[in-house]
């Protein structure tokens, strides 16, 4: 049965999404449900109308689906929805650049950006020209080149070396050249710049680039398995990253002299969640690791007994085959046997030879097609005439040459 919710929003990475009215078929059968963090702006014939949120649609009478359909009536020719998620927005954007020292350095740059709710409609700037969807890997693709020739490549360049690097002023004069460089860029698009700081810790690197890439596997699957293992990727990668914000807020608060109990107790916590999602993850991996073992061990049996039931057929059909050359062996000798008797008694006449022929012939179809039946050695039979023995079925004898 089909759902009848109308869901915008298919997985964590997606930022903001322009549906045709016209694509959502039957507007009062339907539901269209905002959750918190995110908004939906009316464009109803190219003006930007009413733009709702969660808090709103709550104090609307019959809800969205309702407010939607009341809204693009029958005169509207040209109708649009922009949806869009109004919370924090982590751009994790990779680097590398050159120290002053002449060092190299890589790691990556977290851009905490938000979309708010009276800024959504300056998105069309970017739909103008672009696909109707705006995930995280589409913004990063935007302003990534910006970011790094503008703010992380000149800091950089600017830093002693790689002790400077970790530095509490480091990360403070990174986070405000990055504000002042990119406040005009973000605005046009219609985002506000949050907070910017750097990584090059490699563990915490992969760390987020494996939840990356579980997130990206868990897209292209469906169901509601699916969402729940997408929400648990993203609940993850989001502590991830706070703890990381966090080591770096402990530090500049210990540089500023300011007490720091309450963002060490956070830190600890996020810590230790970390090791417990860890724990999981390895326990996960042994059980999937121990299924894969013992699959393949029943695919090896399975492949082994097969094996063992082809030799088998083999055999079979192999010793069928020499129990068949065996008999025509015999058979051959026997009639070879006759025509030499028939020959030494001057009674291998043409008729003769022309009956031991066709009985040859007649004797290997029949083989061949009762290769799997029991035999047996074929029964003489006597010359009414001489009484000589001769085969069954033999039209003439060898021995005296008189029609059977």
């Amino acid at each position: 049965m089909m759902s009848t919710n109308f869901k915008w929003r298919s997985n964590p990475n997606i930022i903001a999404r322009l549906v045709d009215g016209n694509d959502i078929k039957t507007w009062k059968a339907r539901q269209v449900v905002l959750k918190p963090n995110e908004a939906c702006a009316f464009i109803i014939d190219g003006r930007i109308g009413d733009i709702v949120s969660e808090k709103v649609v709550r104090n609307i009478g019959g809800g969205l689906g309702r407010h939607i359909a009341d809204m693009m009536g029958a005169t509207a020719t040209d109708r649009k929805m922009l949806f869009a998620m109004t919370g924090p927005v982590d751009l994790w954007i990779p680097f590398s650049a050159a120290l002053k020292d002449g060092s190299a350095a890589s790691g990556h740059m977290n851009l905490r950006v938000q979309l708010r709710k009276e800024d959504i409609p300056k998105l069309l700037n970017i739909f103008a020209n672009h696909a109707p969807l705006l995930d995280r890997e589409a913004l990063i693709g935007f302003i990534g080149h910006e970011i790094s020739t503008r703010c992380v490549t000149p800091s950089m360049a600017n830093c002693s070396g790689s002790e400077e690097l970790r530095s509490s002023e480091f990360q403070e004069h990174l986070e405000m050249h990055t504000e002042v460089e990119m406040r005009q860029t973000l605005s046009n698009l219609g985002f506000t710049f949050l907070r910017a700081y750097i990584s090059t810790d490699k563990t915490d690197q992969e760390k987020l680039a494996r939840l990356k890439a579980e997130l990206d596997m868990a897209t292209k699957t469906e169901g509601a398995n699916a969402d729940a293992t997408m929400e648990r990727i993203a609940i993850r990668e989001a502590a991830t990253l706070r703890r990381i914000e966090c080591e770096v807020n402990v530090e500049r608060a210990k540089k500023h002299g300011e007490v720091t109990i309450q963002a060490e107790s956070e830190l600890l916590e996020l810590r230790k969640q970390e090791a417990v999602w860890e724990a999981e993850l390895k326990r996960e991996q042994g059980q999937a690791d121990l299924r894969m073992k013992e699959s393949s061990h029943k695919t090896t049996q399975a492949m082994d007994l097969f094996e063992q039931v082809q030799a088998r057929k083999r055999d079979r059909v192999q010793q069928q085959q020499d129990h068949q050359d065996q008999r025509m062996d015999k058979q051959n000798d026997i009639q070879m046997k006759m025509m030499e008797m028939a020959a030494s008694q001057g009674a291998l006449t043409p008729e003769v030879m022309q009956e031991f022929l066709r009985q040859q012939t007649a004797q290997k179809a029949i083989d061949g097609s009762e290769q799997d039946a029991p035999t047996s050695d074929p029964v003489a039979a006597k010359c009414p005439h001489c009484q000589a023995a001769v085969m069954p079925g033999w039209k003439a004898c060898p021995h005296c040459g008189q029609a059977i």
